[in-house]
C-alpha cells in the first residue's frame, strides 16, 4: 500500500452510498505512485476535532528506539516540512520500556498498545497516522502502517503475507531467487533480488559495488529489469540458477554481468555458472561482462571460446576498465547509440 495516496488521488470521499460502486470502479482504473490499484479499502468517515501523528521506530542519530509524536496527523506524510515543527522525537530506553510518557492522557492507552505491537512483533516501524479524537473524546486510528524486521520472522508465531520494499507481494522470480541460498551458505546468491520495470538484466557482484553500478546504469539512461547481487564465493550451480531466473523475464534487450576486482571470489567458477545459465536460455541480445579477480584471465579465455562456439554476443572487460564505464557500453548496445 503506497504512501502519499491522498495527494495522488488514492483517497476518495463520498457523501452517498449509491456513489460507492462508481468510485470503486474509478479507483481500479488508476495507477497510484507507480502501483496499479488492486484492492480498495472502504471505511466510514469520522468527524474529529484533534489530529495527531504517533509512531515507534529506530533512530540512526540516537542508535536506539524513539517515539515520534505531535500534531499534524496525515499532514506529516504529505507535507512533512510544514508539519515537522509540530512533531517531537523522544528517545526510549529499551530496558525501561514505554509507559505512556510524552503523549496526552487521552492517548496513553492506544500509545501503549502500539508499543506492545512494536516490541512483540519485532517491528522496524509501527505508525498510526492520523490518530484522531472525535467530539465525544473517542480515539480513532484512521490509518496505520507496520514494517517488520524480516530477520526476526523465525520468532513470530503469526505468519504475515510476504511484501517487499515496494509494498507489493513478491513476484515469482523474487520468490525463486531467495530459494537459491536456502540450506546452502557457500556465498550469497539471490537473497537480494527485486524485479524492476526496465529491460536490461543485471547480475551484479558485491553489495556496495552493485549499488554504484545501478546508479551508473540509470545515469546513462539504462533501464534495469531487476536488482540482484552475489557475494562471497558462490559455487557454479548457484550462479546458474540465478542467471536462469534473471533472464527468464520477457522483453529483455541486454544483460550486464558486472562487478569489481575481487580478492577471493573464483571468477572462473562464477562465470562458468553464468554460462551454464545462458546455455539454457540462449539469449540473442548483447551481454556485457566486466569482472576481475582470481582466475579472471582463464575465465575470459573460456568466455571467448564459448562465444565462438555458441554465438553469444559477449563484450568482455577486465580490471583495466572501470566497472561503471561499462554501464554506458551496456546502454548503447541495448538501445543503440542514442540518448534514450
Amino acid at each position: 500500500m503506497s504512501g502519499y495516496r491522498a495527494g495522488a488521488g488514492g483517497i476518495i470521499k463520498i457523501a452517498e452510498i449509491k456513489d460507492l460502486r462508481l468510485k470503486i470502479k474509478e479507483l481500479f482504473k488508476k495507477t497510484i505512485n507507480n502501483e496499479k490499484v488492486e484492492r480498495v479499502l472502504v471505511e466510514e468517515a469520522i468527524e474529529y476535532e484533534k489530529e495527531y501523528y504517533l509512531s515507534f521506530s529506530y533512530s540512526t542519530e540516537t542508535r536506539g528506539l524513539v517515539l515520534t509524536f505531535g500534531k499534524g496527523g496525515s499532514r506529516v506524510g504529505s507535507h512533512f516540512d510544514e508539519a515537522a515543527k509540530n512533531i517531537d522525537v523522544y528517545p526510549i530506553d529499551i530496558l525501561e520500556g514505554f509507559n505512556g510518557e510524552n503523549v496526552p492522557d487521552e492517548l496513553k492507552e492506544i500509545a501503549i498498545k502500539l508499543w506492545e505491537v512494536f516490541t512483540k512483533y519485532d517491528c522496524e516501524l509501527a505508525e498510526i497516522n492520523p490518530l484522531v479524537v472525535d467530539k465525544q473524546g473517542k480515539v480513532w486510528a484512521l490509518d496505520a502502517k507496520v514494517i517488520l524486521d524480516d530477520d526476526a520472522d523465525f520468532r513470530r508465531d503469526v505468519k504475515f503475507p510476504q511484501r517487499n520494499l515496494f509494498g507489493r507481494p513478491p513476484t515469482k522470480r523474487e520468490i525463486e531467487a531467495r530459494k537459491i541460498d536456502e540450506g546452502d551458505h557457500r556465498g550469497t546468491t539471490g537473497s537480494v533480488y527485486w524485479d524492476l520495470p526496465g529491460d536490461i538484466a543485471v547480475i551484479a557482484a558485491g553489495g556496495g559495488g552493485s549499488i554504484v553500478n545501478m546508479d551508473a546504469l540509470l545515469a546513462y539512461g539504462g533501464k534495469p529489469a531487476n536488482y540482484t547481487e552475489h557475494s562471497g564465493n558462490p559455487p557454479r550451480e548457484k550462479l546458474k540458477k540465478l542467471t536462469k531466473i534473471v533472464l527468464s523475464k520477457p522483453g529483455l534487450k541486454g544483460c550486464w554481468f558486472v562487478g569489481g576486482t575481487a580478492n577471493f571470489t573464483d571468477i572462473y567458477e562464477t562465470l562458468m555458472g553464468f554460462v551454464d545459465g545462458l546455455r539454457e536460455i540462449k539469449p540473442k541480445y548483447p551481454i556485457v561482462i566486466r569482472r576481475g579477480g582470481p582466475r579472471d584471465k582463464e575465465a575470459f579465455e573460456m568466455l571467448k571460446e564459448v562465444a565462438k562456439k555458441e554465438s553469444f554476443d559477449f563484450h568482455i572487460y577486465g580490471r583495466e576498465t572501470p566497472m561503471t564505464s561499462t554501464a554506458k557500453i551496456m546502454k548503447e548496445l541495448a538501445y543503440g547509440n542514442t540518448d534514450n
